[in-house]
C-alpha cells in the first residue's frame, strides 16, 4: 500500500506526526519518504530554453578558472 500526504509547511507540526504514526499503527517495515517538489512553469520554460541554446552551441559563456575564482565570493 502506497499513500501520498501534500502539506504546506505549516502543517508540518508534532500533531501531523501524531496522525501519521496513527495510520501506520503497529505494522513493520515502514518506509517514509519525504520529497519536496516546487513546479514554477516560467523557470521550467526558461530553463527548457537554456538547454536548447547549449545544445546549438548559442549564448555560451566561458572563463577560466582565475575568473570564476575571482568572481566567487569568499567565505
Amino acid at each position: 500500500m502506497e499513500t501520498i500526504i501534500k502539506i504546506n509547511l505549516s502543517e508540518l507540526n508534532d500533531s501531523l506526526l501524531d496522525k501519521i504514526r496513527g495510520f501506520i499503527g503497529d505494522k513493520n517495515n515502514i518506509n517514509v519518504t519525504i520529497s519536496l517538489k516546487e513546479f514554477n512553469p516560467d523557470y521550467a520554460e526558461e530553463l527548457d530554453r537554456s538547454i536548447e541554446e547549449a545544445e546549438k552551441g548559442e549564448n555560451l559563456v566561458s572563463f577560466t578558472m582565475e575568473d570564476f575564482m575571482a568572481y566567487t565570493p569568499s567565505k
